[in-house]
């Protein structure tokens, strides 16, 4: 696998307690917190501190149980950081109410979700983060899950992928486990939920800020930077926050632009059609865009080896393809009799498991 170099990204995370006093007077910050009564968290050698970043904005009806959440985990060397974006609902009041309990909280305007959650990445003080949602919880153990797959990373920029129980609009969860993340995970997706990673302060150090004009797939182009930057990628099917579908990124025709221009970001040297025929060829949402069904190759697998042929002095593109065509590939002596298929499919899943892992040696060597 083609190791990216980390780009100088303006010194990004300048970490700090507090956010600096504004340049100019632009209408008020209302801030609090312990750390506003001198009160700051750190880790400890057998007990590593673990910050939850929420940034909000008109969230009353969901606040109070995200709060809650963070302050029942089971595990207690936790801190949370709030940001609100000038909220004109009960929202500020929420938080003021939990003042005691939260470590630091600001509310002022703010250029949009990855605008402030930037800023918020930058409080934190302990060893991982995690981004919560603002009408997303955690399960009591959420922290002490994390605190010891810590211990696997040594000091290595690392990324703990959990499980994260889907809520949606029938009344029973559905559990998302994270899938096998690499190079190709550019073309298909990286399936696995933003809100239940924890990443070192080194991982973030490396990659840099979130991109603020992708509002939707920020978080996927950040993924994969770490990808490309050479985190340490941790797994485990444990579930630790609750995710809510809905909000802006059930926006299907934006979300799947963004993610075509995720991948135009990294291989800037493909074309757009290249592009988009790349993305309904390979990617897990290739179905959805409607809209875009023009830019679909009429023959997917010439279309595929006519790109490979073309770009084959692009290791890092063949590489991508080559893993994300691993997640839908269908060999013919998989079809089997229906009588054998419960024994083949237990099989069919040792075999994914052992590909997966041998894929994730080959691919970090």
């Amino acid at each position: 696998m083609l190791i990216m170099q980390a780009e100088p990204r303006n010194h990004w995370p300048a970490w700090k307690n507090c956010l600096p006093a504004p340049k100019q007077k632009t209408g008020g910050r209302i801030e609090g917190g312990l750390r506003c009564k001198g009160m700051f968290k750190s880790s400890r050698p057998e007990e590593p501190l673990i910050t939850y970043v929420t940034v909000v904005r008109n969230g009353q009806t969901t606040l109070a149980r995200t709060i809650k959440s963070v302050q029942d985990q089971k595990y207690k060397n936790v801190e949370h950081i709030i940001l609100d974006g000038a909220s004109t609902d009960d929202t500020l009041r929420i938080i003021e109410q939990n003042a005691d309990c939260i470590d630091y909280f600001a509310s002022e305007a703010d250029c949009g979700l990855y605008n402030a959650l930037n800023k918020g990445i930058e409080l934190a003080r302990g060893d991982l983060i995690c981004v919560l949602n603002s009408d997303d919880w955690l399960t009591p153990e959420a922290a002490g899950i994390a605190a010891q797959l810590l211990q696997k990373c040594g000091e290595n920029p690392c990324l703990l992928l959990s499980a994260a129980w889907i809520i949606g609009t029938d009344t029973k969860p559905r559990l998302w486990t994270p899938g096998t993340v690499n190079l190709g995970s550019y073309l298909s997706c990286a399936n696995v939920c933003h809100n239940a990673i924890y990443a070192t302060r080194s991982a973030y150090e490396q990659t840099g800020p979130y991109t603020e004009d992708l509002p939707i797939a920020a978080d996927f182009q950040w993924i994969m930077r770490c990808v490309d930057t050479g985190a340490h990628l941790l797994q485990t099917d444990q579930p630790t926050t609750y995710y809510s579908l809905g909000g802006i990124s059930s926006d299907t025709i934006k979300h799947s632009r963004e993610c075509a221009q995720v991948i135009k970001n990294r291989f800037s040297y493909l074309s757009d059609n290249e592009v988009w025929g790349l993305y309904h060829c390979l990617h897990t949402f290739k179905d959805r865009p409607k809209n875009f069904k023009e830019s679909s190759p009429a023959h997917k697998g010439e279309f595929l080896l006519d790109l490979a042929r073309r770009h084959s002095d692009h290791q890092d593109l063949l590489s991508a393809i080559a893993l994300a065509s691993l997640e839908i590939v269908k060999h013919p002596q998989d079809q089997l009799p229906p009588g054998k298929l419960s024994r083949i499919e237990k099989w069919k899943r040792s075999l994914a498991k052992r590909r997966a892992a041998l894929l994730n040696i080959f691919f970090k060597t």
